[in-house]
């Protein structure tokens, strides 16, 4: 058998290989830049933004207010709320803390900052801060109507509730309670804070895209915040954590053992790469191609059978060699099926199918003493055979 030959393969071969590979990567790097491209489009932004076209913002409320003459100023901070408050005069000012961005220091200075403050949605601990007369009453659904004597009832006697409600704890507080009852709750309370009027709102569905043409919502929202020429819609961010000293640099918010245990690692790893490197000897130059002898191949194979423990499969190499030289024996094509070959060996020495068939295809040895007996059974098989052809 001849020995085979392994060529080095050439530089544009390796190119020709790697370049399917280099155009799927490009294509799918591809196809991520424009999923975060759309899926960054398509998040969501705050609830009640008066930039939001989504059922949960305010566009076309603020659109609506413009077109009536009020000047809507949108700020994100509570230092560019104070200076636009401040340049504007008499005004409404509206925001909101979901994302809990403010302090209750920052909450009570943005409550008393204009003649009419409308707090959206407060939580626990905004009531707490700027009306403690003033509790969550939990959630509401639906339409309730006025129930007051408040202006806006005449315009809007029923608006949609939700998603919260509020309820006034004491009785002297001298508060306004509409749009709900004593057992849900109200959906809007009103607080006169001398030179404030702070206006609580928990029924802010009414004010949303999705709502807004829903019962007397628009009504009841173009009454409320176009009380004065200017609205300053203020949607708190992470810059009002900056301004109140929030932010902290990484080592001020990692603990006092981090930066010992860095260094001691780093230490570490470069004292095991110089006790377990090894410096790689002068490169050796070969000739190529390489002479592989086909001996130290079959050799090779076999101990990885033998260690592998891999019976069925060694036992599988040998039928295949028996196959073809009981094919040339026969005279048949080395292509000829296993069936074939073994449809005529039947014959020729007189032994029935199923049994070469065992041998040649089903048996499967459990240890090496029944491997070894298999091999035997092939062995003799050709010999069978040969003689069945060759008779001496």
């Amino acid at each position: 058998m001849s020995a085979p030959t392994v060529v080095t393969p050439r530089i544009r071969t390796t190119l020709k290989r790697t370049l399917f590979w280099v155009i799927a990567a490009a294509f799918l790097l591809g196809v991520a830049l424009a999923s975060l491209n759309l899926a960054g489009t398509a998040v969501e932004g705050p609830p009640l933004d008066p930039t939001s076209p989504r059922e949960s913002g305010t566009l076309a409320l603020a659109e609506v207010l413009r077109q009536q003459g009020v000047d809507v100023v949108v700020t994100t901070s509570l230092s560019d709320t104070r200076d636009e408050l401040t340049a504007a005069g008499n005004s409404t000012l509206f925001f909101t803390n979901f994302d809990g961005y403010l302090t209750d220091d920052q909450t009570r200075e943005a409550s008393a900052l204009a003649r009419t403050v409308i707090f959206a949605q407060p939580n626990l601990a905004a009531l707490l801060a700027i009306a403690p007369e003033v509790a969550q009453a939990g959630a509401g659904s639906g339409t309730v109507p006025a129930s007051c004597t408040a202006t806006l009832a005449a315009t809007a006697p029923e608006i949609t509730a939700g998603p919260s409600s509020l309820r006034v704890i004491d009785s002297d507080a001298g508060a306004t309670e509409c749009y709900g009852n004593e057992d849900d709750g109200y959906g809007f309370i009103s607080l006169d804070r001398g030179d404030t009027e702070l206006l609580l709102l928990g029924a802010t569905d009414a004010l949303t895209n999705g709502d807004i043409i829903s019962a007397d919502n628009a009504a009841f929202s173009l009454q409320l915040l176009g009380q004065h020429d200017t609205v300053v819609w203020y949607t708190p961010s992470f810059a009002d954590v900056a301004d109140n000293g929030g932010v902290k640099t990484y080592d001020e918010l990692a603990p006092d053992w981090v930066l010992p245990v860095v260094w001691l690692t780093a230490l570490t790893l470069v004292t095991a790469a110089l006790w377990r490197g090894r410096r790689f000897g002068p490169l050796v130059i070969e000739k190529l191609p390489v002479t592989v002898h086909s001996s130290e191949t079959m050799q090779g194979r076999a101990r990885l059978y033998e260690k592998t423990a891999a019976r069925l499969h060694t036992l599988d190499a040998l039928r295949i060699g028996s196959i073809r030289r009981l094919a040339v024996l026969c005279g048949m094509a080395s292509t000829a099926s296993v069936d074939d070959v073994i449809n005529r060996i039947a014959t020729l020495i007189d032994q029935p199918v199923v049994q070469l068939r065992i041998l040649l295809v089903d048996a499967d040895p459990a240890n090496d003493s029944e491997l070894l007996s298999l091999s035997d059974e092939l062995l003799a098989l050709e010999q069978r055979v040969a003689s069945a052809i060759r008779p001496t």
